[in-house]
C-alpha cells in the first residue's frame, strides 16, 4: 500500500510524540510508584517507632505501679503472717488501681500463695522462669502464659527487709491492646506468640482471619526484626513490620501490617489519571496534528493536481492555495511557471511549425496544411495546385554581400511574393518557398506563377540598392499530378529542378520525371563503389601550343562505363556528384591518375602538362593543397606541370575562401586556369584578385567567332585582357583549321578540340602523339582527320 505524505507526515509526528508519551508515563508512574512505596515503608517505620514508644511509656507506668505495690506495708505484713485474705484484698486493691488484670505473690520459692480471682497458676516453669535472675528492687518485664492466657507481667520482690516473696503483675495482651495500637497507627495490628508449643496469634485488628495471617507472619521469622517487608496472604500483599513487644523478649512480637493496595491506592487513582491525561493529551495533539498535516498536504494535493494539469498540457487553470506562507508563494510559482511553461510551448510549437527566418509555415506546417486542403478538395471534386519557387544567385550574393544580406533578401522575398487571401506561403528549404492556391489547377497557377516570376524580376532594395532576383518555378496540381501532400510536392520541386536544368523561366511537372532523378540518384549511389573498385577511367584531351601546333600538354577527362547504363558522359554523374557531396573523392580520383599518367609520359620522353577540373567543392576543401603536394611527390612531377582548372561559378560562391585555397595551390607551384572565361558571373576586380597563370576561352565562342562578330569580339577581347594581365590563353573547341589559324594569328598560345583530337585514352594518347610529333604540318592536319575519323 501507498504511503502517502500525510500518512508519513503524521506517523512522523505521532509516533515520536506517544513513545515520549509512553516513556514520560513509565517513568513518572514509576517514580511515583517508587515514592509512594518509600512512604508506605516509612509509614510502617514510623508506626514502629510509635509502638515501641507506647509500650515503653505503658511498661514505665506498669513498672512504677508494681514498685508502689511491693512497698506497701501492709502487703508485706500479710505476706509475713501468711493472711491469705488480706493479701488477696491488697494485690485486688492494687490490680483495680493499675488496671492489672491478675496479681499473684509467690513465696521465696516461687510457690504461689495468693491471687486475685484465686487464680493461681498450675505451671511452676513458668512461675520460676518469672522469678528466674530477678533484682530485688527493680521490677522485670516478662512475657508469660499463664493458664492459656499470655500476659505482660511485672515482677518485683517483696523484702521485709529480705525477701520474702515475689510480686507478679500481668496485664493481657488482647484485642484491646491491639486495637488501641491500631489506632495509634492507624494499621493492622497482629499480636502474635511464638512460645510454647506452637505459635499462635494472640490478638489482631484483622478481620478477615487472624489465623491466616498468624501463619504467613510467623513464617516471616527470617526477617530481621523493625525490618518493612512485603508477604503475600490471602491473594493480597501487605506490607509487614515486626517489632518486640518487650524490648529484648521475642515470646510476643507486635505485627504491623498495611494493605500494599491500600498504600498504593493513591499511586492507581494518580496512574490512572496520568493514563487518561496522556490519552486525551494524545488524541489532542493526534488531532492538531491531522489538522496542520492537512492544512500542509491541502496545498501540496493542489499542487499535486496542478503539475498533473501542466504535464497534460493543460495551462489555463492557476494554482489557488489562499495562503500567505512558503505554499502560497509556490502556488503563485506555479502559476507563473505554467505561464511560462505555455508561452514557451506556444513559442515552440510555433517554431516548430515555421520558419525562423521569414516565420512563413516550414514544410512540416505546408504538408500538414497541404493534407487538409486536398483532403476537403478531394471532398469536393477541386483542384489543389502547388508552386515551388526556386531563388538562384543566393551563393553569390552571401559570398559578396554576406550572409545577412541573402537572410535580410530572402525575408524581402516572403514579402514581395503576392498572396490571395486563401493561398498559403511557406519556407521550406534555403533558398526554397512554396505556394499553395486551393481551386486552381496548373494552366491558372501558371499564370500565377508568371505573375511572381514578374515581381521577383524587378528586384528588392536592400540598403538603398536594388538587388536582382532570379527564380526557377515549377508547378504541379491535384489531382492531374499526384493524389497526396508529399507526392504533390515532391513533383513540384521536381518541375522547379527541370526549370533550373532547362534554364527556363516556369515549368510545369511531366510524367515521368521521376526516372531522371531516380537514375541520378543511382548514379551518386553507385559513384562511391566505382571509385574504390576503380571503374571509372580518365582520358585525355591533347593540347598545342601556337603558332607550330606543337603537342604541349592535356586535359584530364573522367568517364565511367556502368556496368548496367553503360557509357555515361560526365554531365550525367558530375553534377550529381556535386550535390552528394562526392564530387571531392572524384577529384582526387582523377588527380591521382592523371599525375601517375603524367609521369608514364615523361618516362616515355614526353614532358606535358597535366590539367584536372576543380569543382566549387573541391575550393572549399582547406587540405586540397596539402593533397595535390603529396601526389606530385609521389611521382615525382614539378608542380608547375600540373594546372587546376576552375571556373568563373565554383569560385563565386564562397570567395574569399575559394581564392584563399587557390592562393595556397599557387604558392606550392601549381598553375591556376579560368574555364569556361566570359560565361559565368565573375567580375574583372574578382578576377584580378584570383591567382590565374591562363584563361580558357569558352568554347560556345571559339566554335563560331568566324560566323558571328560578337563573339570574335569577345575571343580578341579576351585575347588583349590576357595579354595586359600577363596571362596565358587556352581556346578549346576548335574545330578546323581556319579557327585554328586565326588563334595562332591573334596571339592565342594554346587550342584544344575536335580538329585535334577528342578525349582518349591513355594508350590512344601515346599513338597520337607519336604519329603527330613525325609530320610537318600540313601532315599534322591531314593525320588529324585521319585520327578523328578513326578514334
Amino acid at each position: 500500500m501507498r504511503t502517502t505524505f500525510r500518512r508519513k507526515l503524521l506517523l512522523l509526528s505521532i509516533v515520536p510524540f506517544a513513545l515520549a508519551q509512553i516513556v514520560t508515563l513509565f517513568a513518572v508512574m514509576q517514580t511515583l510508584e517508587a515514592d509512594i512505596d518509600r512512604r508506605a515503608t516509612q509509614s510502617l517505620v514510623i508506626g514502629g517507632s510509635v509502638v515501641n514508644e507506647f509500650l515503653a511509656s505503658r511498661g514505665d507506668q506498669l513498672r512504677t505501679s508494681v514498685r508502689v505495690l511491693a512497698a506497701d506495708f501492709g502487703l508485706k505484713e500479710a505476706a509475713a503472717s501468711g493472711d491469705a485474705q488480706t493479701i488477696v484484698s491488697v494485690l485486688g486493691n492494687h490490680s483495680r488501681r493499675v488496671g492489672a488484670d491478675i496479681a499473684v505473690l509467690l513465696d521465696a520459692d516461687g510457690n504461689g500463695v495468693a491471687s486475685t480471682g484465686n487464680l493461681i497458676p498450675n505451671d511452676r516453669n513458668t512461675l520460676l522462669r518469672l522469678i528466674e535472675d530477678g533484682i530485688t528492687s527493680v521490677p522485670r518485664q516478662s512475657i508469660a502464659t499463664l493458664d492459656g492466657v499470655t500476659y505482660q507481667t511485672f515482677t518485683v520482690a517483696l523484702r521485709a527487709p529480705v525477701t520474702i516473696g515475689w510480686v507478679v503483675m500481668g496485664f493481657k495482651i488482647d484485642a484491646a491492646l491491639a486495637d488501641r495500637i491500631g489506632s495509634l497507627t492507624g494499621f493492622d495490628v497482629t499480636l502474635t506468640s511464638t512460645s510454647g508449643v506452637e505459635p499462635h496469634v494472640v490478638a489482631s485488628t484483622a478481620h478477615n482471619g487472624p489465623v491466616a495471617i498468624s501463619s504467613t507472619t510467623i513464617s516471616s521469622a527470617r526477617v530481621p526484626i523493625d525490618q518493612v517487608h512485603t508477604i503475600s496472604q490471602g491473594g493480597v500483599d501487605w506490607l509487614t513490620l515486626r517489632t518486640p513487644f518487650v524490648i529484648g523478649n521475642h515470646d510476643v512480637l507486635v505485627v504491623l501490617q498495611r494493605s500494599l493496595a491500600e498504600a498504593m491506592a493513591p499511586y492507581v487513582d494518580a496512574r490512572r489519571w496520568l493514563i487518561a491525561f496522556s490519552i486525551v493529551l494524545l488524541v489532542l495533539v493526534t488531532l492538531a496534528v491531522s489538522w496542520v498535516s492537512g492544512s500542509i498536504v491541502k496545498p501540496l494535493r493542489i499542487l499535486t493536481d496542478a503539475s498533473r494539469r501542466i504535464i497534460s498540457g493543460h495551462y489555463d487553470e492557476n494554482v489557488q492555495v489562499g495562503a500567505a506562507d512558503e505554499f502560497g508563494e509556490l502556488a503563485s510559482s506555479f502559476n507563473a511557471m505554467q505561464t511560462a511553461i505555455a508561452e514557451r510551448e506556444q513559442r515552440i510549437s510555433h517554431q516548430a511549425l515555421h520558419d525562423p527566418l521569414t516565420d512563413l509555415p516550414n514544410h512540416s506546417n505546408i504538408l500538414q496544411r497541404l493534407n487538409q486542403i486536398i483532403d476537403h478538395a478531394r471532398a469536393t471534386d477541386a483542384s489543389v495546385a502547388v508552386i515551388s519557387i526556386g531563388l538562384s544567385r543566393m551563393n553569390a550574393i552571401s559570398s559578396t554581400l554576406g550572409h545577412s544580406a541573402s537572410n535580410e533578401v530572402t525575408v524581402l522575398v516572403a514579402k514581395h511574393i503576392p498572396l490571395d487571401p486563401n493561398q498559403i506561403l511557406g519556407h521550406i528549404g534555403t533558398n526554397e518557398f512554396v505556394l499553395i492556391l486551393p481551386d486552381t489547377n496548373a494552366d491558372d497557377a501558371l499564370n500565377y506563377a508568371d505573375r511572381i516570376a514578374n515581381v521577383l524580376s524587378t528586384g528588392v532594395t536592400l540598403n538603398r540598392a536594388n538587388i536582382t532576383l532570379q527564380s526557377e518555378i515549377g508547378v504541379a496540381d491535384f489531382p492531374k499530378h499526384a493524389t497526396n501532400a508529399a507526392d504533390l510536392l515532391r513533383k513540384a520541386s521536381i518541375a522547379r529542378s527541370e526549370s533550373q536544368a532547362q534554364h527556363q523561366s516556369i515549368v510545369t511537372y511531366e510524367s515521368g520525371r521521376e526516372d531522371y532523378y531516380v537514375r541520378q540518384l543511382r548514379i551518386v549511389n553507385d559513384l562511391r563503389g566505382a571509385l574504390q573498385r576503380g571503374e571509372l577511367l580518365v582520358h585525355f584531351q591533347p593540347k598545342v601550343s601556337l603558332p607550330n601546333c606543337t603537342p604541349c600538354g592535356a586535359e584530364a577527362l573522367v568517364r565511367w562505363d556502368h556496368p548496367e547504363m553503360g557509357w555515361l558522359p560526365p554531365d550525367d554523374f558530375i553534377p550529381a556528384a556535386e550535390q552528394a557531396g562526392s564530387i571531392v573523392h572524384l577529384t582526387r580520383y582523377v588527380l591521382a591518375r592523371a599525375v601517375k599518367q603524367c609521369r608514364i609520359w615523361q618516362d616515355k620522353g614526353y614532358e606535358l602538362q597535366i590539367s584536372v577540373n576543380l569543382s566549387a567543392r573541391d575550393l572549399l576543401d582547406e587540405h586540397l593543397a596539402y593533397n595535390v603536394l603529396q601526389v606530385l611527390k609521389e611521382n615525382q612531377i614539378p608542380a608547375h606541370r600540373l594546372t587546376l582548372e576552375i571556373t568563373e561559378n565554383t569560385v563565386m560562391q564562397e570567395v574569399d575562401r575559394a581564392i584563399g585555397v587557390l592562393e595556397r595551390l599557387h604558392n606550392i607551384g601549381v598553375r591556376i586556369s579560368m574555364d569556361d572565361f566570359g560565361t559565368g558571373y565573375s567580375s574583372l576586380a574578382q578576377l584580378k584578385n584570383m591567382p590565374l597563370d591562363e584563361l580558357k576561352i569558352d568554347k560556345s565562342f571559339v566554335m563560331t567567332m568566324l560566323n558571328d562578330s560578337q563573339n570574335e569580339a569577345i575571343v580578341k577581347t579576351t585575347l588583349e585582357l590576357a595579354r595586359n594581365m600577363n596571362l596565358q590563353v587556352v581556346a578549346e573547341g576548335v574545330e578546323d583549321e581556319a579557327t585554328i589559324r586565326y588563334l595562332a594569328a591573334a596571339g592565342c598560345q594554346q587550342a584544344q578540340g575536335y580538329f585535334l583530337s577528342k578525349a582518349v585514352s591513355s594508350d590512344d594518347l601515346l599513338q597520337w602523339l607519336g604519329s603527330w610529333q613525325t609530320k610537318s604540318y600540313t601532315e599534322r592536319r591531314a593525320s588529324t582527320r585521319a585520327f578523328r575519323k578513326t578514334a
